[in-house]
């Protein structure tokens, strides 16, 4: 099961206790107590953070919590980038310190950003078959951060969900007072690409700088700890973008080209084998665990087209995606 930021699971705890849901019953559902609640940094398994929407759901007769709770965004819900994303220039800067530190807050999902000609697409690919409140909660939260950091400037052409519309429509277009696609084919929200490049209000370059240094630190430790689970993020996180390269991976590893390929070898690897192996997990694990379309999940795994993941796929398993998901 993918994992997610304790942050993140404490800041929907303290939404929901404001909401009036009993704590001790919040606590029991995510298998905490107080002290554990409260370990920053750390991360948790998903189906925890799930477990609080559905009791929610249930206590408070209200299937939009996601969507409630996404709008009320501050920087401590995603940790330490949190704190990044809110204090850097831009959306730009944004988006390539969190490409950066990703594993540092759990991989529910994963960002891909798509070019068209009219305007920028930021997608939110679910890494599994989550319920539509973490889906609400996610998007809503770009939303919303994006209007409290731009100062209302940052308004979004189009809103997609690939769920159907879970209340009052209007209570939706009234918040994002735009386009709205509920049952598309993908979740995410477009924009004009100028948008990524508008001063954040709170841009703070000294915090920053701090904030990416304890990051760095952070990430070295883990990366002494679990060289290769490191690895294996930066590459599942750059997948989107295009295969990376091993210069590429040392630099984020903080190490030498050679230093890397020793680590490689001591598991008996190549970075080229370990690529073509997490392309391989994670087709077969999109393909089981999430309805995403096979179009996206090629994208995802840096395919330059559908038909060049078929190949690789048919090569791996005997199978095409569509062959090996419709035998599930």
């Amino acid at each position: 099961m993918p994992t997610i930021a304790l942050d993140t699971v404490k800041s929907l705890a303290n939404y929901l206790t404001a909401q009036g849901l009993d704590r001790p019953r919040i606590l029991d559902c995510i298998q905490l107590n107080e002290a554990e609640l409260n370990q920053s940094r750390q991360l948790i398994d998903a189906q925890h953070y799930e477990s609080l929407f559905r009791l929610a759901e249930q206590q408070l007769g209200r299937n939009t919590i996601g969507f409630e709770f996404g709008q009320t965004i501050e920087a401590d819900r995603w940790g330490i980038l949190g704190y990044i994303a809110f204090t850097s220039a831009s959306f730009r800067e944004a988006s390539s310190k969190q490409q950066k530190y990703q594993s540092l807050v759990g991989d529910v999902g994963t960002p891909v950003q798509e070019l068209l000609s009219d305007g920028l697409l930021l997608k939110w690919l679910p890494a599994y078959r989550c319920s539509h409140n973490l889906v609400e909660e996610i998007i809503t939260g770009w939303m919303a951060m994006a209007l409290k950091l731009s100062l209302g400037r940052a308004r979004p052409k189009t809103i997609y969900f690939t769920h159907a519309c879970q209340s009052d429509l209007d209570r939706y277009q009234a918040y994002f007072a735009c386009e709205l696609k509920f049952n598309s084919e993908f979740n995410g929200i477009k924009i004009d690409e100028a948008m990524l490049d508008v001063p954040l209000a709170k841009h703070d370059p000294e915090i920053n700088r701090l904030l990416c240094q304890h990051a760095d630190t952070l990430m070295n430790q883990l990366t002494e700890q679990q060289p290769l689970k490191v690895l294996q993020r930066f590459i599942h996180g750059q997948l989107p973008m295009g295969v990376p390269e091993l210069e590429d991976a040392a630099q984020n590893l903080q190490m030498s080209v050679r230093t890397l390929q020793r680590k490689l070898n001591e598991h008996q690897l190549t970075f080229t084998g370990l690529v073509e192996s997490i392309r391989k997990e994670q087709a077969t694990r999109y393909l089981r665990d999430t309805d995403v379309k096979i179009v996206h999940i090629a994208q995802m795994l840096g395919f330059s087209e559908q038909s060049a993941f078929q190949r690789a796929f048919k090569r791996w398993t005997h199978k095409t995606p569509k062959q090996f998901r419709d035998q599930l």
